[in-house]
């Protein structure tokens, strides 16, 4: 799902959270995933769960896609809950010894505190192109250029595999409903013709998606307007408006979160 369109998580939208700087928004989803996982009690982590419902309510209908991701991950979850419903110790369930309450309890916190991790990073990714976010990248690594680092480098390797995994999905999407065409068409007994199909269809997805690959690896090194745009972020400093009224808002979020641990 993450990438089930060619701009990825991303959705073009006029909200408040599309309009902040992409610094100030990777620094804020630093801050809530840090928060989320430092959580010591239930009061903390509802603070945060009211933060990020709050931001997720503000980007509607767009957070449609943060459920998706959380569907996504429902096995994943359930593990982790029965994995500590079974095997932490501490006060029993119903009066049975393989059934733990204190399990329960931990199980939950810390599913949502994965959930809350997960809705913290797909609001990012929701809310900001694959561009802003190499380019906030380059901005945040920029200090290494005195050591001799090609930053600049770097920012088209990140952009360059984030544009590339809507690409893998997509083609994989379209390999697989003409696998299943070719399968069906070859006799169940005729499992070599099977075998030599499928292998046809890897061949020729690996072909076509380093194809593609070297077609946006050439874009970016040509510099293609398509490609970097915007070439530079603006200044940092003087912070706009609502970049400042935002992180005025974050730094009440972690007082608020320290006053009620």
């Amino acid at each position: 799902m993450i990438a089930s369109t060619e701009t990825g998580l991303y959705q073009q939208a006029e909200t408040i959270l599309h309009r902040l700087d992409p610094r100030v928004k990777v620094l804020s989803c630093l801050v809530l995933v840090v928060l989320s996982f430092g959580a010591a009690g239930w009061m903390q982590l509802l603070s945060m769960i009211t933060i990020v419902a709050l931001a997720t309510w503000s980007i509607n209908p767009a957070s449609q896609r943060i459920f998706r991701l959380f569907w996504l991950l429902r096995w994943f979850l359930l593990f982790t809950f029965l994995l500590h419903l079974f095997l932490s110790p501490g006060r029993t369930l119903w009066g049975l010894s393989w059934l733990s309450f204190d399990g329960l309890l931990s199980g939950a916190f810390v599913c949502l505190q994965m959930l809350l991790a997960v809705a913290a990073s797909a609001l990012l990714g929701i809310t900001t192109t694959t561009q802003s976010l190499s380019l906030a990248f380059a901005w945040f690594v920029q200090p290494l250029r005195w050591l001799g680092c090609r930053t600049d480098e770097w920012q088209k390797i990140l952009l360059l595999a984030m544009d590339f995994v809507p690409l893998v999905h997509e083609e994989i999407r379209a390999s697989g409903q003409e696998e299943r065409r070719t399968a069906d068409a070859v006799p169940p007994a005729a499992s070599q013709g099977r075998f030599a199909a499928w292998g046809k269809w890897l061949h020729d997805l690996i072909f076509r998606l380093v194809d593609r690959g070297d077609e946006i690896a050439h874009r970016l090194a040509l510099d293609d307007a398509a490609a970097l745009r915007p070439m530079v972020l603006p200044a940092f400093l003087p912070m706009a408006l609502l970049d400042q009224l935002f992180s005025l808002f974050v730094c009440l979020m972690i007082f608020s979160y320290w006053l009620v641990g």
